[in-house]
């Protein structure tokens, strides 16, 4: 049964009938580039059930830029919670009220909030949708959700795409199996354009492969010196190119990596801070990625790239790209020094002599 409002559907005026765009609020305080992209599911099923919705998305700012519009393609609208007086803040949420939203979305899938909680409840709409508990432990915003459902992520070991596509279902919005597969980052003709420039550096027919030496939060890192290693080794099987990535936070990382590839006569170029469409097409011509848990793996994988993605202190089974072309290299003790290079090294090799 549908449970919205008539004002959601149609409303009447001088005896004629207007059709009434949903207007639909997601309320995510995580919108880093991983948390991002594994939301995909969440924004395609709204829009597969809803083709005509307006779809906006209410963050947080990040320490750094985070492309999400190049990254979402189903959002029509992004704002930011704003900080303040009191004052600016009460006028911040009367604007958003006064958009008179049918629905909000509230995806407590990294962390409960109850400021979003507390904002999707003030906006008005008739149907506010989250979780009622996680694991047991009982929301305790759940009083301002109407459509609350319980989860069992952590035990059941649920990864982020399938929590954000839990979210939705709450609300009717589904994705059929083959959908959620499909997901990608569609290759725009600029960024195709800046990606050949780039890649015009490297010898012709060269295969390349990409590697991230960085990442976002420092206990995510592999020491440099092994991502050195691992190339060393691979290189001697196959000739290749490497393309380092860097963003804001990597420029230790990836001057210390060049160094050691310069020093070992391998072929590189740095890509620094690339644009997502620039950054998506030159992965999409990558033999294979190599890189810590951090955003541009999910851009490898949402790229159709295969990935070497090596985890410690983060979960594998929350946050690593799924499917035959990936392979996943875990800590045994959570740290990332745990990680032996060998096992890197079989990983990749893996991938690179399969066709």
């Amino acid at each position: 049964m549908e449970k919205f409002p008539p004002r959601s559907l149609f409303f009447a005026y001088s005896g004629k009938s207007y059709f009434h765009a949903m207007k639909i609020l997601v309320l995510r305080r995580h919108n880093h580039v991983g948390d991002m992209l594994c939301s995909l599911p969440l924004f395609a099923a709204i829009r597969r059930r809803w083709p005509s919705a307006r779809i906006s998305l209410l963050a947080t700012p990040t320490r750094y830029p985070v492309p999400i519009l190049d990254l979402n393609p189903y959002l029509d609208e992004l704002s930011y919670y704003r900080k303040g007086s009191v004052r600016e803040v009460f006028h911040a949420q009367k604007e958003l009220r006064m958009r008179r939203f049918d629905v909000a979305f509230v995806p407590s899938t990294v962390g409960v909030s109850r400021t979003s909680h507390l904002t999707a409840r003030l906006t008005g709409a008739p149907l506010r949708v989250g979780v009622r508990s996680i694991d047991g432990v009982i929301n305790p915003s759940r009083h301002m959700l109407t459509e609350a459902v319980d989860v069992t992520w952590v035990s059941d070991q649920v990864h982020q795409m399938d929590r954000n596509l839990q979210i939705a279902e709450a609300a009717g919005c589904t994705l059929q199996r083959n959908e959620l597969e499909k997901l990608s980052l569609d290759e725009t003709d600029q960024g195709r354009a800046q990606a050949e420039r780039f890649l015009a550096r490297f010898e012709e027919g060269l295969i390349l492969i990409g590697v991230h030496p960085g990442a976002g939060k420092p206990q995510n890192v592999w020491p440099t010196e092994r991502f050195a290693a691992v190339l060393r080794t691979l290189y001697a099987r196959h000739h290749f190119g490497v393309v380092i990535t860097s963003g804001a936070l990597d420029a230790r990382q990836v001057h210390a990596l060049a160094f050691e590839l310069g020093e070992a006569d391998i072929p590189f170029h740095v890509l620094d801070s690339a644009p997502v469409p620039m950054l998506s097409s030159v992965m999409r011509r990558l033999k294979l990625y190599l890189c810590n848990d951090t955003g541009t793996m999910h851009i490898a994988a949402f790229s159709g790239c295969r990935t070497v993605s090596l985890f410690g202190p983060t979960h594998a089974w929350e946050w690593a790209p799924r499917g035959q072309r990936h392979r996943v290299v875990e800590s045994e003790t959570g740290e990332m020094d745990a990680i032996p290079a060998a096992e890197v090294e079989d990983a990749s090799l893996d991938l690179l002599d399969c066709e």
